[in-house]
């Protein structure tokens, strides 16, 4: 009688480990499909918010271009330029400059003589006094002959303080030569205000980037990295050599392995991405991978110790 219980004993371990390899076997694969289905959830969500980003932006920025096209074909239009009350008036009627300050991201919109100075400005009757002659953005019109909009490095205005992205574009005098520009700038509160919007989880953001690398806004990881390039890594290469995509890669600041689904802002020189991290991405399924996990373990745990009890109890009635 010991013997068949023992027979029958060991061929229920094996039916209970065959089951539970069994149940494991087909817990791995609903584990990998939900790992997958994880991932393709993300791809697709971090793409289309990307792409409705990158489009907010380009509306702005193209309010902002469209303001100071106007202020352009006001002053070229007018033939002269100068800090007159005259010339401030005919500029105001001509550009809106009181519907151009009500767009939320722009700060003020100032002309600029061809030294330097500005001249106008729309958040003062009497323009502040301020001189932004060493500028990139004023260097790109007076020395290299830039033509268009020009889309400077993130700085302080000296104007207001207030960390801005400026734009610009010049204009010419009557006699074809430089006049000046024309300067409006959004500023980086803003940016951080369309992002905070977006919860991506720990260690994951929202990165807005020149196109040749300097960082504009990482949020929500503050100021400290504004004006940083990150020219010549592998990440920025593959921003620059794609229009748009998604990619895994690891930050060249932090370190930290992310998913970067990325896009070019219109026509403008900037380069959006969300940068989720792997981890975040798999926080919850590695919980569910750990419950499922040990299921079959646990079952196979329970047949190891009822076959240890059911042998000793064998051993036991034969002596």
């Amino acid at each position: 009688m010991s013997a068949v219980r023992s027979l029958l004993s060991q061929r229920f371990l094996w039916m209970a480990l065959l089951l539970s390899l069994g149940i494991g076997a087909l817990s791995v694969r609903a584990l990998w499909t939900l790992r997958n289905d994880e991932w393709t959830y993300a791809l697709k969500a971090n793409t289309n918010l990307v792409g409705t980003l990158a489009h907010s932006l380009e509306w702005t920025l193209d309010s902002v271009d469209q303001s100071l096209i106007t202020v352009v074909e006001g002053i070229e239009s007018a033939g002269e330029l100068s800090s007159s009350a005259r010339m401030r008036d005919r500029l105001r009627e001509v550009v809106r400059f009181e519907s151009v300050v009500r767009l939320h991201a722009l700060g003020n919109v100032v002309v600029i003589n061809a030294q330097g100075d500005v001249i106008l400005d729309s958040g003062s009757q009497e323009p502040r006094k301020a001189n932004v002659a060493d500028r990139d953005y004023f260097l790109a019109f007076k020395e290299r002959g830039h033509e268009g909009l020009f889309v400077g490095r993130p700085v302080p205005s000296r104007i207001t303080g207030v960390m801005s992205l400026p734009l610009a574009r010049g204009f010419r005098t009557p006699q074809g030569e430089f006049g000046g520009i024309v300067l409006g700038a959004v500023r980086l509160s803003y940016f951080n205000e369309l992002f905070a919007s977006v919860d991506l989880g720990e260690n994951s953001g929202v990165n807005l980037f020149r196109n040749y690398g300097v960082i504009v806004s990482r949020f929500p990881y503050g100021d400290a990295d504004v004006g940083k390039s990150i020219a010549g890594t592998p990440n920025m290469i593959r921003f620059q050599q794609e229009k748009e995509g998604s990619f895994v890669g690891r930050a060249a600041l932090d370190g930290v392995e992310r998913s970067y689904s990325f896009k070019h802002v219109g026509r403008f020189p900037l380069i959006l991405n969300v940068a989720q991290a792997k981890a975040t991405i798999f926080k919850k399924w590695n919980r569910s991978a750990w419950g499922w996990g040990c299921s079959p373990s646990r079952s196979c745990w329970r047949a190891w110790r009822w076959r240890c009890f059911s042998t000793a109890s064998c051993s036991a009635a034969r002596r």
